[in-house]
């Protein structure tokens, strides 16, 4: 059976087709400017005559109804958007629609980084700063699919306004806008590589960058008990340069917490696709 699973991004879409767990054919276009064009694509990929359809996005959802509920990043206005009766209007197709970490999460749980852990903390750094929890095999949901949302915990009350209306969240500081804001030119490749040729300011956004996740994965490890973190997502290629500042602040909790392993992600940057697909295989 092939499952259709799309991770929609705040610049690039990326989407895989599953045959049960292996992955048969991958791309990655734009994020069109508005939802309707977003379904539109979507729907020209499930011509392929898939089972199912799952749908990630950087937000939080209303699972049951498959409505978009506060989704900041893509283009266009998402809150409210009826994605899954779209979807399923233009596809005949079920459809599963996810936050866009929880889905990672489920696909690095699975079939990747963290495979045959039963209990794990994911933090996706990319446009925005996502997460999850998995807790005895499964990852948590909520009512909004908002379960893990590590990226708004504050960091520093003064610091950069956020998307969510707070200030100084862990993304204004580890997603790629924020990077690239203190750093003051992009794209964040280019901070990393750099930080990584001597560049002292670059190498100071980075650790500050660790610094903000540190706290962050701190709090989260002390609230739900976890020992394991994975991590992921487009600006995830610089945690080599984060790792310093992140493992200072993990160090300094470690009485409360203990030792934390912090471990890549494998899948790359299909593995939200992929997490996708496998919540569409669940509802098909």
């Amino acid at each position: 059976m092939t499952r259709l699973g799309v991770d929609v991004g705040g610049t690039y879409i990326k989407w895989v087709l599953l045959d049960e767990d292996e992955v048969v054919s991958t791309g990655t276009v734009p994020t069109p400017p508005t939802p309707d064009e977003t379904m539109t694509f979507v729907a020209s990929l499930a011509a392929r005559r898939v089972e199912s359809i799952g749908i990630g996005l950087p937000g939080h959802v209303d699972r049951e109804t498959g409505t978009a509920l506060f989704v900041p990043n893509p283009p266009g206005n998402w809150d409210g958007y009826p994605v899954g009766a779209r979807l399923g209007e233009l596809t005949g197709t079920p459809v599963a629609v996810v936050n866009d970490a929880r889905a990672f999460g489920l696909a690095e749980l699975l079939l990747g980084a963290a495979r045959g852990l039963p209990d794990v903390l994911f933090a996706v750094l990319g446009t925005g700063v996502g997460g999850a929890v998995a807790l005895r095999g499964g990852i948590l949901v909520g009512p909004r699919d908002n379960v893990g949302e590590i990226g708004h915990v504050t960091v520093a009350p003064w610091g950069p306004d956020c998307c969510c209306g707070n200030r100084g969240c862990v993304e204004t500081f580890a997603g790629a806008p924020g990077i690239v804001r203190a750093f003051g030119s992009g794209p964040p490749e280019a901070v990393a590589e750099a930080a990584r040729a001597g560049d002292g300011r670059a190498q100071g956004v980075l650790s500050r960058a660790g610094w903000a996740l540190g706290i962050a994965l701190g709090d989260a490890a002390a609230f739900f008990g976890v020992s394991t973190v994975v991590v992921g997502g487009g600006v995830a290629g610089a945690l080599d340069l984060m790792r310093s500042a992140l493992n200072t602040e993990l160090e300094r909790r470690r009485p409360l917490i203990g030792d934390i392993a912090v471990l890549p992600a494998v899948l790359g940057p299909m593995a939200g696709a992929i997490g996708a697909a496998l919540y569409g295989r669940r509802s098909g």
